[in-house]
């Protein structure tokens, strides 16, 4: 509507104006005998004023609105949806959240508008101007295209450069993200030069992307500028030309040239707000892909606990999208009540897409995972999650004492309960030893922890838990031989009261801690029973 009434307000200014120039210079008429025109004339100058500034605060709060629309889904699907999703890097996944979205809005804000303008306007015009002149108006019918057709061939290039530039940014991110969790490793390996050479080497592909693209930009305005000069200047000759010769008056001529260059700004702008929008352009797949693809169905059944029914895996296949090959083919494998079991194989062969899949992160492609008799896919995952207690590979401390990262999942369990979990994981000794003991503060700006301590908080957390399904995916791997050997034997202590399922690549602490071993291999799952208690 807006870019309607701009169109309107163009062509009336232009009408007026031309009228009030005809009557003065040409037509010598006193000012007073035009004052009425001239009241319009201003009157919609300062009406074109106001659309022109409904039309950017428009854009701008459209923008806003759909920018947080956008961010607001894309971080339900990484937590919600899809949560853990191995598409992206967690720093990819932050750049696109962030720089990703904000880059949309000069697209929401200035392109789309400029090309609702670039749309309404040359057609208002060509009409106006069909009416005066039909010579003038075949002209600017044949002159339209050259500026889109610069701005699509421009537009190409830029696009591909703005991809790259994004690809570098999200390379940036996870690179700097990577470094600065493994800041202390690096010290301690006197890497960190290293790093700094690399950080540095993928800046500088970054600026250089950036540069790229500012370049394009920049000869791409003067590509349009000179398109839609030349177009005009044509127009302007043929009507100076007919106009000398006696054959055009002068008011529909000096309105023919009023309106030309209002022809082609709108498709001028729009071109160049195409190009501001290129960054934008590229982070939007990255954005829509992931939303486009249908949430995890959720169930609402209530599941049966792991300690009274079995879990089967029937002929599970699965893969993920980035990857050709299938990561589990035909997995068929049962997890009986109070059993613990060691699923074991190299990394990469599938071990921690089996966890995925008993956490509700992914669905099987075919085949299921049935709890008792019902299919994992049709419980309600919240209430299956209460069931189980998962330590991932990497675990993470939210900001807060320890005392409050052990209890995370069982907020309302007492203190000694706290230091119980905490004895049964290993890791009292260290805790009580802290200046402040379980209110020491960890997370981020916390107390530095090692990794092997973290891991046993993490271990605490899940046996405080005390849920019918234990998960611990890796729980030695990274670790120092003490380390590893204080997980191992806290790990042996646990009480035989939950099912547990371990993930590790080490066979022999799998024979240590577990009653059966399960091997992976090429997606395959070949079950091993052994004595091994």
């Amino acid at each position: 509507m807006l870019g309607i009434l701009t169109a309107i307000s163009i062509v009336v200014q232009a009408t007026l104006l031309a009228e009030v120039v005809n009557s003065i210079f040409f037509l010598h008429r006193p000012v007073a005998s035009i004052s009425l025109p001239l009241l319009l004339l201003v009157l919609v100058a300062l009406a074109r004023g106001m659309i022109a500034w409904a039309l950017e605060a428009g854009g701008h709060r459209a923008a806003a609105s759909t920018t947080r629309d956008l961010r607001s889904a894309f971080i339900r699907y990484a937590l919600f949806d899809r949560p853990g999703d191995t598409l992206e890097s967690s720093g990819s996944t932050a750049a696109t959240a962030m720089q990703g979205v904000d880059a949309l809005d000069p697209y929401f804000a200035r392109y789309l508008p400029a090309l609702a303008l670039g749309v309404i306007v040359p057609i208002v015009v060509l009409i106006r101007v069909a009416t005066l002149d039909v010579m003038s108006a075949a002209i600017m019918l044949l002159t339209i295209p050259l500026i889109p057709i610069f701005g699509i061939l421009i537009g190409k290039a830029t696009e591909a450069q703005a991809r790259s530039r994004y690809q570098a940014l999200g390379r940036l991110s996870s690179h700097f993200l990577d470094v600065v969790r493994g800041l202390t490793t690096l010290r301690a390996f006197n890497r960190g030069a290293a790093q700094a050479e690399k950080l540095e080497e993928t800046g500088d592909e970054y600026r250089r992307d950036t540069i790229g693209t500012l370049r394009i930009a920049f000869l791409s305005a003067l590509v349009l500028e000179l398109a839609a000069t030349l177009a005009t200047a044509v127009i302007a000759v043929e009507i100076g030309i007919r106009l000398v010769a006696g054959q055009m008056a002068f008011a529909p001529a000096f309105l023919i040239l009023l309106l030309a260059p209002e022809l082609y700004a709108p498709l001028r702008n729009a071109a160049a707000q195409f190009h501001a929008s290129a960054d934008g352009l590229a982070a939007a797949d990255r954005i829509l892909t992931p939303l486009e693809t249908a949430p995890l169905a959720r169930g609402s059944l209530e599941p049966l606990s792991p300690s009274d029914v079995p879990i089967r895996f029937e002929h599970v296949d699965f893969a993920y999208p980035t990857r050709p090959q299938q990561v589990l083919d035909n997995a068929t494998f049962e997890l009986v009540p109070g059993e613990r079991v060691a699923i074991v194989g190299p990394s990469g062969i599938g071990k921690s897409t089996i966890a995925r899949l008993l956490l509700l992160f992914d669905h099987p492609d075919s085949g299921r995972i049935a709890i008792g008799d019902t299919d994992l896919r049709n419980v309600d995952p919240t209430a299956w999650l209460r069931l189980v207690a998962w330590v991932p590979q990497r675990p993470h401390l939210t900001t807060g004492t320890i005392a409050e990262a052990i209890a995370l999942g069982r907020p309302e369990a007492t203190r000694g309960e706290v230091a119980d979990a905490a004895r049964a994981a290993g890791a009292e000794t260290f805790i009580v030893a802290l200046p402040e003991g379980f209110e020491t503060p960890v997370g981020d700006g916390g107390m530095e922890l090692s990794a092997g301590q973290v891991r046993r908080i993490a271990l605490a957390r899940a046996f405080l838990r005390n849920a019918p399904l234990l998960v611990l995916d890796e729980p030695t791997t990274s670790l120092d031989h003490e380390s590893a050997q204080l997980i191992e034997t806290a790990i042996e202590a646990l009480p035989a009261t939950s099912t547990m399922l371990v993930i590790t690549h080490d066979p022999d602490f799998a024979a240590r801690v577990a009653t059966r071993v399960l091997h992976v291999t090429a997606g395959s799952i070949s079950d091993r029973p052994e004595a091994l208690a």
